[in-house]
């Protein structure tokens, strides 16, 4: 009896474990001729097309509406205006914060605070506008080591200071009716910098594929017999360049990207005209966004191109944007001609 019990017990345990197994092939696996189901895959991340903002901030946090009503009256946000050349667009395709207020009323009364904030600013470059340009401000050791104000003939007018990853300069613009607080740059240093100096690693530079490479001087823009062939500049000298009083970026961060421009005119008294170059790789949307109205399309030059009503030649090739004009007698065709060239030059290959 109890040998038929072990028998009945072990066959009833044999059947439990088969229909164990029917049920879960039933539940999770596929039977004979049905066809899985597929598995979604995760969607790809967007490709980037433009910079980033790489400081971890926002304008309001720089300045608060607290800190702005101790510098001077009805002072909001204001747009970032910027011009058609895209040495104005240069601090943009590094990532850079800009910020600006205004109280709104133009001539004598009026006031505007603007601040920018860009990441990854050598030693070399902020020391170099500070002593070639500020005449090296007012040291404000209580704030931080590299922290100064600028207050000429004792007019608040601005700071400048250097952190390890950042560095920032702010100005006070104000008309000859506003009368502004004594401490009024020292007080938007202490609060810029309180900010700015407790911020993290910036986020990462974008760097497009396929790029230009961009320049780093005049003459990787266009050397002097190519301005002299195609541009009919004959005994081209350089007379203004994108650094010291003439930067156009927060203390040079295009160099990050290859940005540069340069001016020439001709050392020959029979020429009167400049030619004007520039490069701000990268910086393909920016171009977009700062074509005029009534701009007209030219073709057979980069990907894409277009004349302004000021006559500036706007080429877009590599995801880069390159400048060619000229003031008195550089013809469109010249311009042309140079502007192939200088694609070359700052790397383009197409």
């Amino acid at each position: 009896m109890s040998g038929r019990v072990s028998m009945s017990l072990l066959g009833a345990a044999a059947a439990a474990l088969v229909l164990a197994g029917c049920a879960h092939a039933q539940a999770g696996e596929p039977t004979r001729g049905e066809t899985p189901a597929a598995v979604a895959s995760p969607s790809p991340s967007p490709v980037p097309t433009a910079q980033a903002l790489r400081v971890p901030t926002t304008c309001d946090a720089l300045l608060p509406a607290s800190v702005l009503a101790e510098i001077g009256d009805g002072l909001t946000p204001a747009p970032d205006d910027r011009t058609e050349r895209n040495s104005s667009w240069a601090d943009e395709r590094v990532g850079a914060l800009r910020c600006h207020w205004s109280n709104g009323v133009e001539g004598p009364g009026g006031l505007e605070v603007r601040v920018a904030v860009g990441p990854e600013v050598t030693r070399e470059a902020f020391d170099g506008w500070l002593d070639g340009e500020q005449g090296a401000g007012i040291h404000s050791p209580a704030v931080a080591p590299d922290a100064y104000t600028l207050e000429p003939q004792g007019t608040p007018m601005g700071f400048l200071f250097l952190t390890p990853h950042y560095g920032s300069s702010g100005y006070l613009i104000a008309g000859s009716d506003v009368q502004l607080p004594s401490d009024a740059a020292t007080r938007a240093l202490e609060q810029v910098h309180g900010v700015v100096a407790a911020l993290g690693a910036p986020g990462p530079l974008w760097v497009p594929t396929p790029n230009l490479r961009g320049a780093s001087d005049c003459d990787s823009l266009a050397t002097a017999s190519q301005l002299g062939e195609l541009a009919g500049l004959p005994a081209a000298r350089e007379v203004k360049s994108d650094g010291g009083e003439y930067s156009t970026s927060l203390f040079n961060i295009d160099r990050q990207v290859g940005g540069y421009w340069c001016t020439w005119i001709s050392d020959d008294q029979s020429v009167s005209y400049s030619v004007n170059v520039s490069v701000l790789p990268g910086a393909a949307e920016s171009a977009a966004k700062a074509r005029p109205a009534g701009s007209s399309d030219v073709t057979g030059i980069g990907e894409s191109a277009y004349v302004s009503p000021s006559g500036v030649l706007n080429v877009v090739a590599a995801h880069g944007w390159v400048q060619v004009s000229g003031a008195g007698g550089l013809t469109a065709d010249r311009a042309r001609a140079l502007a192939k060239q200088v694609l070359v030059n700052v790397g383009y290959t197409g």
